[in-house]
């Protein structure tokens, strides 16, 4: 089960860097200053995303996809985060 887990949490942070990769680029096809917006001020990519869903939503859903998988993997695995 441990294995699985594993297995699933690699697939998981590796699917969600690609789903954060591509809402960068959609970013960075629209401004530099929405692309620096993105990666260092946090509440931006909520406000790219709300202003421009027909574009972000595949990589927001593969980010959350990414994330859930994860999230899954690191509970089969038995993965303890610090408190």
């Amino acid at each position: 089960m441990a294995a699985v887990g594993c297995i699933l949490l690699a697939a998981g942070l590796i699917t969600g860097l690609v789903g954060a990769v591509m809402f960068l680029t959609v970013a960075y096809r629209r401004s530099l200053w929405w692309f620096f917006g993105c990666l260092f001020i946090p509440i931006i990519w909520i406000i790219f995303f709300l202003m421009n869903v027909r574009a972000t939503i595949k990589p927001a859903c593969l980010s959350l996809l990414g994330f859930l998988l994860a999230c899954c993997g690191s509970w089969m695995a038995g993965v303890i985060w610090p408190n």
